[in-house]
């Protein structure tokens, strides 16, 4: 398998490659015209239920989850989770059932109690595929306490943050804190330039875009680049070291040469 990896030392250039034609035959329309940013588009009106999480037993790669599972088409890196022992620190939703929650993660509970975070960490923003009564799909981006559309249940979601467009608050997602208009804390690099994964929505189209260290940008630049992009609503997963991709011949590494192994996915079926 051909490998582009995204490292401190080996910097992605591949915007020639065939993998990265504009058309493909699986439904995923893939455009990479500025360098270190990597566009795929999919209509969810025609895959949408092809679009679902994936939680692993235990820490591995985008690749090894792509490389194991033939059915799959695209795997991305997906919530935030405890790097240490490998616990939640996002909810996950698998056909009605909530597979990930971060009431597993004690410390993290515990520690957020102290410190008056943990509302706000557990209404982060997620990815939501919803269904009606008649078994039909739709897609929404909204914190987890949000209410569900009347007639419509939550099939799979997938939760990282923050909310990036049309809103941002970051303090209430509790990814800074402030005091007297001085940051003094914040989480997940949210006011750095670091590797991203993001998802927007633009009528029926789910849009995957990832921002590799060639192209390094902060929570407040994604929204300008959703604001441009014209995305009716748009949220993070995980980013940082564990960007992460594999779709075809083409993995994305965000971290000395490696992937990090992460929890949670989002992937797409064949």
């Amino acid at each position: 398998m051909k490998k582009i990896i995204v490292s401190i030392f080996i910097i992605l250039f591949a915007a020639t490659s065939s993998a990265f034609a504009k058309n493909t035959n699986d439904g995923i329309t893939v455009e990479h015209s500025t360098p270190g940013i990597y566009v795929f588009k999919m209509d969810t009106k025609k895959m949408g239920d092809k679009i679902k999480p994936h939680v692993a037993n235990k820490l591995t790669t985008t690749s090894d989850i792509y490389k194991n599972n033939e059915n799959y088409s695209l795997v991305v890196n997906g919530g935030f989770f405890d790097i240490l022992t490998g616990d939640a620190v996002s909810y996950v939703t698998i056909d009605g059932n909530v597979v990930e929650t971060p009431f597993s993660n004690m410390k993290l509970i515990q520690n957020a109690g102290k410190t008056n975070r943990l509302e706000a960490i557990l209404n982060r923003a997620e990815f939501r595929i919803l269904q009606d009564k008649r078994g039909a799909l739709s897609f929404d981006i909204d914190n987890h306490f949000a209410p569900v559309e009347e007639g419509k249940t939550i099939k799979h979601s997938i939760q990282g943050g923050p909310l990036i467009y049309p809103k941002m608050n970051l303090e209430k997602e509790s990814f800074i804190k402030t005091e007297n208009n001085k940051v003094t804390f914040q989480a997940a690099d949210v006011l750095k330039r670091r590797e991203r994964t993001v998802l927007g929505l633009k009528n029926e189209l789910l849009y995957l875009i990832i921002f590799t260290n060639q192209n390094k940008v902060t929570v407040n630049e994604i929204r300008d680049f959703c604001k441009k992009m014209k995305f009716d609503k748009a949220m993070a997963l995980d980013g940082g070291a564990s960007t992460s991709i594999n779709y075809k011949n083409v993995e994305i590494y965000s971290s000395l040469g490696s992937q990090r192994r992460v929890k949670s996915f989002l992937v797409v079926e064949k």
